[in-house]
């Protein structure tokens, strides 16, 4: 038999008895994969139900139902769904970090989508002790966790970042639209979300080249150069976790003066070189300029030289800092701060816009 289409094309139907449905219903041992989105769902059962009646289930789509938490057998963690790969919970309810980890010893979870939740921080959980109903003293935590999209969640501190360099197999990170990825909120820019995260490929959606990497290191290094005050090395590694690895990667000094050198000598070994770059659509065609200067020159005098290099009058300049693997430029709006301070080194492009 066959029907047409809204386009008008024929479609084949077949119509079955009830014994064919039943058979298919008996048979969910065979289901691979399941998605129940958008159905407000707010619990998945009893313990073990669910496992019991797919227990070859490799794709669990939850999306958009009313999840805060899970129901687990000891309240500790989820058990069984060994094929388990992919679980997906986004636009849920979930605001604890703790409901998470009842997932930890899910064994071939490779995905897990938590975007649009409620989380507001994320800690690897390196301190459990397998129990109860996970007799494997050897289990890890998440160990074939190489997926996690976190996107659009509260999450706004550091040591959540930090975190996610414990989980042995992650790869793929998602952190966009959280407070600690926004600059505009007092987050971080993507080179310093690159730097801190060292094993991780792509970050929100977009692949970590070499290059990036290493610039992305370079300047973090020396952003928290310009910004740390205190030589107490407890607290630039709590903080700072990933920077005296890489200042040693990747052989920076510290900048300190010596008297050694003095007069053009020691100017020129300050100096970084930077390609400013006019964009604005007020300021005319303009050839790109490289110019040398001092890594001690703040935004607001960069303004100024911008203003003199181009020759613009009555223009506000507006600056942004070029970065691979960033679809826009970021922007650079602290006129008190040095080049140096924001991490921004020889071969950088500052591209000059103006002020809408």
């Amino acid at each position: 038999m066959y029907v047409f289409s809204t386009s008008q094309k024929r479609v084949s139907v077949e119509f079955v008895g009830t014994d064919k449905v039943q058979e298919k219903l008996n048979n969910f041992n065979e289901l691979a994969s399941a998605s129940v989105s958008y159905m407000g769902v707010s619990s998945i059962g009893a313990p073990n139900e669910l496992n019991s009646l797919v227990p070859n289930l490799k794709l669990l789509d939850l999306t958009g139902n009313l999840f805060s938490q899970w129901q687990t057998l000891d309240g500790k963690f989820v058990q069984g769904f060994n094929t388990l790969r992919l679980l997906n919970l986004e636009d849920n309810h979930i605001d604890s970090w703790d409901e998470i980890v009842k997932l930890s010893y899910l064994r071939s979870l490779e995905q897990l989508h938590l975007n649009k939740n409620r989380l507001k921080h994320v800690k690897y959980p390196s301190n459990l002790s397998p129990d109860g109903p996970i007799d494997d003293a050897a289990a890890v935590p998440f160990e074939n966790l190489q997926v996690l999209l976190l996107g659009s969640n509260d999450i706004d501190d550091f040591s959540s970042v930090d975190s996610l360099n414990l989980f042995p197999s992650l790869r793929d990170v998602r952190l966009s639209d959280n407070p600690v990825a926004d600059p505009a909120k007092g987050g971080a820019p993507r080179f310093v979300l690159v730097a801190r995260l060292g094993k991780v490929g792509i970050l929100n959606g977009s692949e970590i080249s070499p290059r990036e990497r290493r610039e992305s290191e370079i300047r973090y290094v020396r952003l928290v150069m310009g910004k740390i005050e205190s030589n107490d090395q407890e607290e630039i590694r709590r903080l700072h976790p990933r920077f005296a690895e890489l200042k040693s990667f990747h052989g920076i000094e510290d900048e300190k003066p010596t008297s050694s050198i003095s007069g053009p000598q020691k100017m020129a070994s300050g100096l970084i070189s930077i390609t400013l770059k006019c964009v604005g659509p007020s300021m005319g065609e303009k050839q790109p300029l490289t110019k040398k200067l001092p890594a001690t020159t703040t935004v607001g005098k960069l303004k100024s030289l911008c203003e003199s290099f181009f020759k613009l009058k009555d223009i506000k300049v507006k600056l942004f800092v070029e970065e691979e693997g960033c679809p826009l430029p970021q922007p650079v709006e602290e006129d008190t701060a040095s080049l140096m301070e924001l991490g921004i080194g020889s071969g950088a492009t500052i591209v000059v816009d103006e002020e809408s």
